[in-house]
């Protein structure tokens, strides 16, 4: 049997992707598969309890101890790591093996975007050097698999990866999960918006434009349910879940019953959220950033609108909302999009499929 090394990044949306892509390749009896979780953190570590070192530095060099362990413990045929990050840390040790990459943003895209709390490195010798290491890095790789168009663009153009070694593959969601429920609540159009940092996925964006759709006369009655670890002031007519988990079923339950999905984000790289929307059925509205366009068609399985953009952001939820024909074609097409390219299962076992093809 084969044997397989997966390197997986734990930040929210990779940590989601872990699970969903370990639960189907684990079923899978083609692989011996063996899993490395990148946390970047060890309470109480070594590198943790040196005060003199900078926090990101510290969770550099515990990814680098993560990484070493797990490529000098496995004993594995061929490796698979999402993102770049893992195996260029790692150096000629992550290279000794045949291996993938996955990832939802070239390092360039993730400086150029300027959110997540990261700060570019300025122009020099050591911004020089990690190009370099990034580029040999996607170049020695078997495959290099981005979730969307858009990462592949950049990993052509700014990386000179062979578009011949390219396939686009982006994370899944369990179809048997998430999926359509029953009736939805009679009363309210129920608006949801899922995610962690408010400002940055344009939850505040959002709160501007339903107050100004409950102050007009011709709006629709709305309710709003923001799944979101920033604290927000009570106001009449939001719900606030603080606590919900991934594929978890209350947050899968809380999908099915809502209305219509809302990311308004500044930036995003991908947007496992709206996935999530679209595979029970939900239409989108969307900001036209990043992956985020291959995951909604505009006009097909929701709208897409500019960062920033309130006032458009009031005009395509009046229009969803007071559209309950519209907004029911929209969400057969989501749904049939999820069917087609983000089924988790099927996506697991394209990438058995490509690593059973490099041999071991």
């Amino acid at each position: 049997m084969a044997r397989a090394l997966f390197v997986m990044e734990q930040q929210v949306g990779h940590r989601t992707y872990y699970q969903n892509l370990r639960r189907f390749v684990d079923e899978d009896s083609r692989l011996d598969a063996a899993w490395v979780r990148v946390s970047y953190k060890e309470p109480g570590g070594f590198w943790e309890r040196l005060p003199v070192v900078s926090a990101n530095l510290r969770g550099a060099l515990r990814g680098r101890a993560q990484v070493r362990a797990g490529l000098m413990g496995a004993g594995h045929d061929f490796a698979f790591y999402n993102t770049q990050v893992p195996a260029a840390m790692c150096g000629k040790l992550a290279r000794q093996r045949p291996y993938i990459v996955s990832t939802d943003i070239t390092p360039i895209q993730y400086d150029q975007m300027r959110f997540y709390g990261h700060r570019p490195d300025p122009p020099g010798p050591l911004k020089a050097y990690k190009h370099r290491v990034n580029v040999e890095t996607f170049g020695g790789a078997a495959w290099v698999l981005p979730w969307s168009a858009w990462t592949r663009d950049s990993l052509v153009a700014d990386y000179g990866v062979d578009p011949a070694r390219i396939a686009i593959l982006p994370p899944g969601v369990d179809l048997g999960l998430w999926m359509p429920g029953g009736e939805r609540p009679q009363g309210s159009v129920r608006l949801l918006f899922v995610g962690g940092d408010l400002r940055r996925k344009g939850g505040d964006l959002l709160l501007e434009a339903f107050r100004a759709l409950r102050q007009s006369a011709a709006s629709p009655e709305l309710e709003l349910h923001l799944v979101t670890r920033t604290p927000v002031a009570p106001e009449n007519g939001v719900l606030v879940y603080a606590d919900m988990q991934p594929n978890a079923p209350a947050l899968i339950a809380l999908y099915q019953e809502s209305d219509l999905f809302v990311l308004p984000t500044w930036g995003e790289a991908f947007g496992i959220a709206a996935v999530e929307a679209s595979a029970v059925g939900l239409p989108v509205i969307a900001t036209r950033v990043g992956g985020l366009t291959d995951v909604v068609v505009e006009g097909e399985t929701g709208l897409l609108i500019e960062p920033g953009d309130v006032q458009s952001l009031v005009d395509c939820i009046r229009r969803l909302a007071g559209d309950a024909a519209l907004r029911q074609r929209l969400g057969q097409a989501a749904r049939a999009r999820a069917e087609a390219r983000f089924n988790a299962r099927q996506n697991a076992r394209r990438v058995v499929d490509m690593l059973m093809g490099m041999g071991g």
